[in-house]
C-alpha cells in the first residue's frame, strides 16, 4: 500500500489508460532518495494489466558503457527487429549488441535522431500489439547516449500506445535535465500518511521514539522504514535532532548496520558496490583474491542489505551501495579496483575503468587502456560516451603531446554528439596541453562551428582565422576550409573588411581552394554595396561557386547544400533554392545530419514565403525551432523568427506578435545581427501605412556598412518614399537593385523593378510599367504576394484612370490574394480601393485548406500527397509510422477527405 500518495496514482492510472488507448505520454517522476519514486512506478507497473512492462535501472558503473541502459531496456523487444525498416533494425542490432559492429562502423549523423529514430520504431511496433510502459528508474545513472536516445522517444509518445516513466534522483549528481517534459516531483509524506506508515512498521512504539522518526524522516518514506527506534543511544539521539539532509541520516544509518556485520562481509558488500554490474562470477572471483566467499554474504541478507536474485546481487536500496563503498577506507576501495581489473580480461570493458579507478596518478597504460575503450564506443556511434572516455584518458595522460591528442578526440567526439558546450571546454583545455600547430588547427575549427552554433559569428569567424593560421603552419593546404567559413562568417558579421583579409591570405598561400575564398569575398563586397565590386560581379561569383558546388553532386554534405540553396536565395533563384532546401532536408534526415537541419529548414520556409505559401512556411520554422531547441543551436532559432515568422506577422499586421517575434530573436542573438532582426518592423510600419517610419527604418539600414540584408526590401522603401514625397532618399539604393535583378535575371525580379519604376514615373508613364510588370509576373508565376501588389498598384492607377473595369478586375485579383494569405492590412487597403471604384460586394478569396491544419498535420499531409508512405513520413519528420497516420487521420474531415488517394487531388 501507498500511504498519501493518491493523488500522484490517479495521475499515473489516467497516464496508463491513455497509453491503453493508444495516447502515449512520457513523464519525469522527482525526488529525493527514498521518497518513493521506485513504489509509485511499481505501482503503476501492477497497474498496468495486459502490458509489456519495460524496465531498466542506471547503473553508475555503466555510466561509461555506451547503450547500456538502451541495451537493458530493449532487448527483451529484439523479437520485433524483423518487423520494422531494415536499416532501422540493422542500428539497433548494432548498438544493442546483437550483431558484430564493422570495423570503423558507426550509425551516421547524430545518435539523437538515427538510434533515436530506430528504437521508436521498435517501440512502436511492440505497441501495435500490446501496450507498453516502459520504466527507466535511476535515469540520472544512464550512459549519455541512453539518456538522448530516451529523451528523443519520450518526446514523440504521443500517438503510440507506450507510457514512459524516468525516475530521478534530486540534490544528486549527475544531473538528468529534461526539458520540454512532463514532470512530477514527489514531496514528503504529510503527518497522517507518515503515522500510518510508521504505525504499520512499529507497532506499539513510545510516544518519544514516535516523535523523533516522524521528526528525522521529514516525511522521506524510507526513513520512517529504516530509522531505528533507538531511545538509549545518546550520539543517535543527538545525530536525529541536528540539522542534516534526510539523505545523510539514511547514509549514516545504512552505515552503520553495515559496520556492526563481520570483516569478510564486509569486503563482499565493497566489491559488490565497486562493481555495481553486479556480475556474481566477477565478485566471487576478486572476494577470493580477498579472502572472501559467498557464505560470507548471508549476514548482509540477514539484514535485509543485499539480495542475491536471479544470478546477481542487488542492493536494499542505491543508499546502501552508496554506504558500503564509501563508508570503506580508501586504500580497501584502491585494492578492491586493482583486483577487478587483475581478474576481468584485456578486452572485457569494465577493466580500463576499475584500472582508472584504482590509479592514484597520470599512468599511460591507464590511458591507453582508456582510449582503447573510447575507440570502442566510436565504433558503435557512441559519440557521448566516447568523448567522456577519451577526456578521462586524457587525465590520466602524463603531460606531453599525447594528452592533446587525447583531449582533442574528445572534443571531436563531443560536437558529433551534438553538445556544444563540452566540446568548447575541451578545446579550450587542448590549447594548454600541445603545442602541435596540427592538433590546435582541429581544436580551434571544432570551437568555431560551436561558436557558428551559438550564432557568435564575430567570435566564429575570428577563429576560423585563426585555424587558418594553425593550419599554414603545419599544413598548409588545408587551410582552404577555414578561410572559405570566415569569409561566410564576415558576411553574416557584417565586417566586411575582414572577409577581404581572409580572401588575400588564401591567395597569399596559392592553395586549390584560394579562387573559391576570392569568389566568396567578391559575393560579399558586392552585396553590400561596395565601392570595388558591383553587385554584377558579386551575382557572377556566387552563380559560379553555386555551379561547382552543384557539380559535386552527391558528394557534397548536407551542411554545405544549405550553404548553395542559401546563395540560391542571394542571387533570386527561388527555384533553384526551393529544390536544393528541399534535397538538403531530405539528406540530412536520411543520413541523421541534424545539424544541418535548422538552417536548411529556414531557406525552405522562407522559399515557402515567396511562394505564397505562408502555412507551410510557419511550418518549416516551427519545426526548424523544434529542432534548434533539441540540438542546442540558437541560430535556427534566430532565424526562424527573423527570416519567416516575423515578416509574415508584419504582412498580416500582427504587432504585438512582431514584437515578441523580434524580441525573442533579439534575446538568442548578438547586437551584430540585429539588421536582419530589425526589418520586419519595417514592414509593419509599411503594412499599417505608417510610411514615414518605414522608410527612416529602411534607409538606416540600407545607408549602414552592411546593407546586403535588406537588398530584398528595397521595392518596400522605395514605395514608401513615393508616398512620402520623398522618392530622391532611396535612388541610390533602387539602382543597386535593378542592377541585382538584371543580374540574376529572373522575370519575378524584373517584374518587381517594373512595378517600382512605375511608381516613381509619371502618371502618364506609370499604367505602361505596370502592365509590363503584370505581364513578368504571369511569365514567372509562383510569387503570389507581389504579382498582387503589382495588381494592386496597377488597379488604382487604372481607376485614375478611369478605366474602372479593368480596375476592379486587378484589384479583386489582388484581393483574393491577401484574403487567402491573413495580409489583413492589404487586403483593406484593397478593398477601399474597390470601394472608391463602386464595387462593395464582398471578395470571395480561394479557400485555403491548409490554414484548416496545424503545421505538423501540414507537413505530413504534404508527404502523403506526394506518395510517400506513413514509415517514409515517419523518416522525413523524425516520428514514427503510426504517429504519422495520426496526424493523417486528424487531417482528413478538415480537409474533406476520406484517405490519402483523394490527397493529391487537392491540389495542397
Amino acid at each position: 500500500m501507498l500511504y498519501g500518495r493518491d493523488t500522484e496514482t490517479a495521475a499515473l492510472a489516467a497516464r496508463i489508460a491513455a497509453a491503453r488507448a493508444g495516447s502515449g505520454s512520457s513523464l519525469v517522476v522527482r525526488g529525493e532518495a527514498g521518497i518513493g519514486k521506485s513504489s509509485l512506478a511499481a505501482a503503476a507497473a501492477e497497474a498496468a494489466e495486459g502490458f509489456t512492462v519495460l524496465r531498466c535501472t542506471g547503473v553508475e558503473s555503466e555510466h561509461s558503457w555506451s547503450f547500456a541502459g538502451l541495451q537493458a531496456l530493449l532487448l527483451p523487444l529484439a523479437g520485433h527487429l524483423e518487423a520494422i525498416p531494415e536499416h532501422h533494425a540493422c542500428v539497433l542490432s548494432r548498438v544493442l549488441g546483437l550483431s558484430a559492429v564493422p570495423d570503423k562502423a558507426s550509425p551516421p549523423g547524430d545518435l539523437r535522431f538515427t538510434v533515436g529514430l530506430a528504437a521508436l520504431s521498435l517501440l512502436a511496433e511492440a505497441a501495435s500489439h500490446r501496450p507498453v510502459l516502459t520504466i527507466v528508474d535511476d535515469a540520472h545513472w544512464l550512459d549519455p547516449d541512453s539518456a538522448a536516445v530516451l529523451l528523443f522517444i519520450a518526446k514523440r509518445l504521443a500517438a503510440e500506445s507506450v507510457a514512459m516513466l524516468l525516475l530521478v534522483r534530486e540534490g544528486y549528481a549527475p544531473d538528468f535535465p529534461t526539458p520540454g517534459l512532463d514532470e512530477m516531483r514527489l514531496g514528503p509524506l504529510d503527518e497522517a500518511a507518515s503515522g500510518a506508515l510508521l504505525g504499520e512498521r512499529l507497532k506499539g512504539l513510545s510516544y518519544t521514539s514516535r516523535n523523533r522518526i516522524l521528526r528525522s524522516a521529514e516525511g522521506n518514506p524510507l526513513a520512517l522504514l529504516e530509522l531505528p527506534p533507538v531511545e538509549s543511544d545518546v550520539r543517535l539521539a543527538a545525530d536525529w535532532t541536528a540539522p542534516r539532509s534526510t539523505t545523510s541520516r539514511l547514509k549514516q544509518v545504512f552505515g552503520d548496520r553495515i559496520e556492526r556485520l563481520p570483516e569478510a562481509t564486509r569486503t563482499l558488500l565493497l566489491l559488490i558496490a565497486a562493481d555495481d554490474t553486479a556480475d556474481t562470477g566477477l565478485v566471487l572471483d576478486a572476494a577470493a583474491k580477498l579472502g572472501a566467499a559467498l557464505t560470507d554474504l548471508a549476514p548482509a541478507e540477514a539484514d535485509d542489505l543485499v539480495r542475491y536474485e536471479g544470478g546477481r546481487f542487488t542492493f536494499g536500496h542505491p543508499l546502501i551501495r552508496t554506504a558500503a563503498y564509501q563508508g570503506a577506507p580508501v586504500f580497501r576501495r584502491l585494492e578492491a579496483h586493482r583486483i577487478f581489473a587483475d581478474v576481468l580480461e584485456s578486452e572485457d570493458h569494465r577493466r580500463p575503468f576499475h584500472l582508472a579507478a584504482a590509479a592514484t596518478g597520470p599512468d599511460e597504460s591507464v590511458a591507453a587502456a582508456l582510449e582503447a575503450s573510447a575507440e570502442c564506443a566510436s565504433t558503435c556511434g557512441g559519440h557521448n560516451v566516447e568523448y567522456a572516455v577519451f577526456e578521462r584518458a586524457a587525465e590520466f595522460t602524463p603531460e606531453g603531446p599525447e594528452r592533446g591528442r587525447r583531449l582533442l578526440r574528445a572534443a571531436e567526439a563531443a560536437a558529433a554528439g551534438g553538445n556544444g558546450p563540452k566540446a568548447w571546454a575541451l578545446c579550450a583545455a587542448i590549447g594548454q596541453s600541445t603545442s602541435d600547430r596540427s592538433v590546435h588547427a582541429r581544436a580551434t575549427l571544432i570551437a568555431a562551428m560551436v561558436a557558428s552554433w551559438n550564432n557568435d559569428v564575430r567570435e566564429a569567424y575570428r577563429l576560423y582565422m585563426e585555424a587558418a593560421d594553425h593550419y599554414t603552419a603545419a599544413q598548409p593546404e588545408a587551410a582552404g576550409y577555414p578561410l572559405f567559413r570566415a569569409v561566410e562568417l564576415a558576411w553574416q558579421a557584417g565586417d566586411f573588411s575582414r572577409a577581404e583579409v581572409a580572401a588575400e591570405h588564401a591567395e597569399r598561400l596559392e592553395i586549390a581552394h584560394s579562387p573559391w575564398v576570392r569568389d566568396l569575398a567578391k559575393a560579399t563586397a558586392g552585396f553590400n554595396r561596395s565601392c570595388t565590386v558591383s553587385i554584377t560581379e558579386a551575382v557572377a561569383a556566387l552563380r559560379g561557386l553555386v555551379d561547382i558546388h552543384v557539380g559535386f553532386g552527391a558528394s557534397v554534405t548536407p551542411e554545405n547544400r544549405a550553404m548553395v540553396a542559401w546563395w540560391q536565395t542571394l542571387i533570386g533563384d527561388i527555384d533553384a533554392a526551393e529544390r536544393t532546401a528541399a534535397e538538403t532536408v531530405r539528406v540530412a534526415r536520411q543520413t541523421g545530419a541534424a545539424g544541418a537541419l535548422p538552417r536548411a529548414l529556414v531557406l525552405g520556409g522562407m522559399t515557402e514565403l515567396e511562394r505564397g505559401r505562408w502555412k507551410d512556411a510557419e511550418a518549416m520554422a516551427a519545426n526548424a525551432m523544434d529542432l534548434s531547441t533539441e540540438l542546442g543551436q540558437p541560430i535556427g532559432l534566430v532565424k526562424a523568427r527573423a527570416y519567416i515568422l516575423a515578416p509574415i506577422a508584419a504582412l498580416r499586421g500582427e504587432e504585438e506578435r512582431v514584437r515578441e517575434l523580434v524580441e525573442a530573436a533579439r534575446a538568442d542573438s548578438p547586437p551584430d545581427t540585429a539588421v536582419t532582426i530589425d526589418t520586419a518592423f519595417a514592414l509593419l510600419d509599411f503594412s499599417l501605412g505608417r510610411n514615414e517610419e518605414a522608410l527612416d527604418r529602411l534607409m538606416n539600414h540600407l545607408d549602414s556598412n552592411a546593407p546586403g540584408d535588406a537588398l530584398a526590401y528595397v521595392p518596400v522603401a522605395v514605395e514608401a518614399a513615393v508616398r512620402t514625397g520623398e522618392p530622391e532618399r532611396t535612388a541610390d539604393a533602387f539602382a543597386w537593385y535593378t542592377e541585382w535583378a538584371e543580374a540574376g535575371g529572373h522575370p519575378h525580379l524584373a517584374a518587381v523593378v517594373e512595378r517600382t519604376r512605375g511608381l516613381l514615373a509619371g502618371e502618364a508613364e506609370a499604367g505602361a510599367h505596370f502592365e509590363r510588370a503584370a505581364a513578368l509576373h504571369k511569365e514567372a508565376e509562383g510569387h503570389p504576394f507581389e504579382t498582387a501588389r503589382t495588381d494592386l498598384v496597377l488597379g488604382e492607377w487604372l481607376r485614375r484612370a478611369r478605366r474602372v473595369n479593368e480596375a476592379k478586375t486587378r484589384l479583386r485579383s489582388a484581393a483574393a490574394v491577401f484574403e487567402r494569405l491573413g495580409a489583413e492590412p492589404w487586403a483593406e487597403r484593397v478593398r477601399r480601393e474597390l470601394r472608391a471604384a463602386g464595387d462593395a460586394g464582398p471578395v470571395e478569396a480561394a479557400p485555403d485548406l491548409a490554414d484548416k491544419l496545424t503545421p505538423q498535420e501540414l507537413q505530413v499531409v504534404r508527404l502523403a500527397a506526394a506518395g510517400l508512405s506513413n514509415r517514409e513520413i515517419g523518416e522525413q519528420l523524425y516520428l514514427s509510422p503510426r504517429t504519422a497516420g495520426y496526424h493523417l487521420y486528424k487531417a482528413y474531415p478538415k480537409l474533406g477527405v476520406a484517405s490519402r488517394n483523394e490527397l493529391a487531388k487537392l491540389g495542397l
